[in-house]
C-alpha cells in the first residue's frame, strides 16, 4: 500500500507538470519492480564513507534492452527534433521524482547522514556521499530503485569560481582547401575529398572533447565554441549554477579556466594532449601558423575536465547542443557501475550527442597489459552507443599496443554477453606532433588517443552534411563503408575496417530526410 501510495504521488507529480498546454514530452518506463537494488561492492566496502549513483524508479530508457527497442521507435524522427523532445522529457521526469523524494533525502542531509548530494536529470536520480551504515535510509527513500558504488569520495570540490576567464574565440580566414599543408592522415582518410567535392567541412557541428587538460594555440582557438548565454563577468548569467561556463568549465575545480601552463616549444604529453586531440578533430591553419591539422575544420569544439562529475559533464554538452563527445581517458574495474556509464550514454545519444573514444592502448605485454574481454575497458565497451576506435599504422598493419575485443557485460542491469568491439579502426601510430607554436614535430604522437579524434572528425563531417541522423543511423553508416584492414570481415583488431570519411558522407547526403 505504502509502495502504490508513492506511485499515485510520482503520477500525480508528472501530470502537474506536464499539461494539456504544455509542450510534448515522451512516454517513459520504468525499472523492474521488487526490492530496491544494491551493488555488491557496498557490502565488500570497508571504508568510511563512499560515493553513492542513484537510480529512481523511472526513467526514459528502462531495462537492459531499451536502447534497440526504442531506437526502432524513433524510426523516421530527425535527430534535431528527437533531441529536444527527450531532453524535455527527461528534465521533466527529474523534476517529479525530484519533488517526490525530495524531502527525504532532504531530511538524510539535515542529519548528515548523506553529504554532496547532486540532482542528474541525464540519468533520472542522484549521487550524493554516504557511509555504509547510512544504505537502510538511502533505500527508504521513496522511488529508489538502485543504489550503485561510484567510488572515494571526490578530492577537490568547491563552490563555482570565476578563475581566470581564457580568451574568447577568434574568427577565422575564409575556408579555402588548398590553402595550408594537411598532414598525410587527411588524404588516407577521405576527408579532402569531402572538403572538395561535397562541400562539406564541419559548418554547424560541436564536438565537446572531455580530456585532461588543454593547451590553447592560434590552430585551435579560431573555432573555439563560445556559449551565447555566458559573458566574461564573473557571474552566471545563464542560471545553470556555474560562472563564465563560455568555452567548456572544469567540473573538477569547478571554474571555467581549462588551460594548463606549459613550455610552447618544448614536447609534453600531459600538456599536449587534449590540443592534439582538438587539433585532428577540427584544428585549422593559419597566416603564422600554416598546417590544417582537422578532419573537421570548420565545427567547433568546446573542452570539459570532470573525473567523477561525468553526469554534469555530459548534461552541460547537451544544453550547449553538442554533436559528438570525445573521451580521452579509459577506466578499469568499474564493476557494476559500468550500467550506470551505459545508461547515461544510452540517455545522451537519444540527445542526439554521439560518445566517441579510441580503443585502449593495453595490449601490449607489460604494466598496462589487460587480457580479453576486459582489454577495453569503459566507456569505449559500451555497446552501441560509445563509437570506438582501435589503431592501425599508415600501412594499416596493426600497433600491438591497441587493446582489442571482444567485451563481455553481464551486469544486474544488462545481460548482453559478448558484444563485438572495436566499431572500426583509424591511425594511431607515429603521427605528426602539431605544437602550440604552430610547428610540427613529425612522428611524435601514437596511441589510440589520437585515433578517436580521428573517427569524431569524421562524424563531425557526417552530421555536417546530413544534421538529423541519429547516433545509430551514423554508427550503421561508419561500419557499412568502412574499409577492411584486417582478414576480410569483422575482427577483434580493426572492427569493420579503416573510416573512409568520403564514402560515409556521400552516404549521408544519400539519406537526407
Amino acid at each position: 500500500m505504502k509502495y502504490l501510495s508513492v506511485v499515485l504521488l510520482l503520477i500525480s507529480a508528472f501530470q502537474d507538470l506536464v499539461s494539456a498546454d504544455e509542450p510534448q514530452v515522451l512516454q517513459t518506463e520504468t525499472l523492474a519492480d521488487g526490492d530496491v537494488w544494491v551493488d555488491p561492492a557496498i557490502t565488500e566496502f570497508r571504508g568510511s564513507r563512499f560515493r553513492a549513483a542513484v537510480w529512481f524508479q523511472d526513467q526514459f530508457l528502462g531495462d537492459g534492452e531499451a536502447y534497440a527497442r526504442r531506437a526502432k521507435e524513433f524510426t523516421g524522427t530527425g535527430r534535431r527534433e528527437l533531441r529536444k523532445l527527450v531532453q524535455r522529457t527527461l528534465r521533466q521526469l527529474s523534476t517529479a521524482s525530484r519533488k517526490v523524494a525530495g524531502p527525504s533525502l532532504d531530511a538524510l542531509l539535515a542529519a548528515k547522514k548523506i553529504s554532496n548530494l547532486e540532482y542528474h536529470w541525464i540519468v533520472n536520480g542522484f549521487t550524493c556521499e554516504v557511509s555504509g551504515e547510512h544504505i537502510e535510509e538511502l533505500k527508504a527513500v521513496p522511488q529508489v530503485r538502485m543504489i550503485y558504488f561510484a567510488g572515494l569520495p571526490a578530492r577537490v570540490r568547491g563552490t563555482p569560481t570565476s578563475g581566470q576567464v581564457e580568451p574568447l574565440a577568434r574568427h577565422g580566414e575564409k575556408f579555402d582547401p588548398d590553402q595550408y599543408e594537411t598532414p598525410w592522415y587527411i588524404e588516407a582518410l577521405g576527408a579532402d575529398r569531402v572538403w572538395k567535392e561535397h562541400k562539406v567541412t564541419g559548418q554547424g557541428v560541436l564536438n565537446v572533447v572531455h580530456d585532461g587538460g588543454f593547451v590553447l594555440s592560434p590552430n585551435i582557438i579560431v573555432n573555439r565554441y563560445q556559449n551565447p548565454n555566458e559573458l566574461a563577468n564573473e557571474k552566471d548569467d545563464s542560471g545553470n549554477g556555474l560562472i563564465d561556463d563560455l568555452h567548456g568549465y572544469d567540473f573538477v575545480l569547478n571554474r571555467p579556466n581549462l588551460n594548463r601552463v606549459g613550455a610552447r616549444t618544448r614536447y609534453n604529453a600531459r600538456l599536449l594532449h587534449g590540443h592534439q586531440c582538438v587539433a585532428i578533430i577540427c584544428g585549422r591553419g593559419t597566416e603564422r601558423s600554416p598546417n590544417r591539422f582537422g578532419i573537421a575544420p570548420e565545427s567547433k569544439w568546446a573542452g570539459v575536465l570532470a573525473t567523477q562529475r561525468i553526469e554534469a559533464a555530459v548534461e552541460w554538452a547537451i544544453e550547449q547542443g553538442a554533436d559528438t563527445y570525445r573521451m580521452s581517458f579509459s577506466i578499469p574495474n568499474l564493476r557494476e557501475y559500468r550500467s550506470h556509464w551505459r545508461k547515461l550514454m544510452e540517455h545522451g545519444a537519444f540527445c542526439g550527442v554521439h560518445f566517441v573514444s579510441g580503443a585502449g592502448n593495453f595490449a601490449s605485454p607489460g604494466r598496462q597489459f589487460a587480457p580479453v574481454p576486459v582489454q577495453m575497458r569503459t566507456p569505449e565497451d559500451i555497446p552501441n552507443v560509445v563509437f570506438a576506435a582501435a589503431g592501425v599504422k599508415q600501412d594499416l598493419s596493426r600497433t600491438p599496443f591497441s587493446s582489442q575485443g571482444p567485451v563481455q557485460w553481464k551486469t544486474a542491469h544488462y545481460t548482453d554477453g559478448r558484444v563485438d568491439k572495436p566499431e572500426v579502426c583509424a591511425f594511431n601510430f607515429q603521427l605528426p606532433l602539431l605544437m602550440p607554436n604552430g610547428k610540427v614535430t613529425n612522428r611524435a604522437a601514437s596511441g589510440n588517443s589520437f585515433a578517436g579524434p580521428m573517427f569524431c572528425g569524421a562524424i563531425a563531417l557526417v552530421l555536417s552534411a546530413n544534421p538529423d541522423l541519429n547516433p545509430w543511423e551514423v554508427r550503421e553508416i561508419m561500419i557499412d563503408t568502412a574499409r577492411d584492414a584486417g582478414p576480410k570481415g569483422y575482427d577483434f583488431q580493426t572492427g569493420h575496417g579503416l573510416i573512409d570519411v568520403h564514402a560515409a558522407v556521400t552516404e549521408a547526403l544519400k539519406r537526407k530526410r
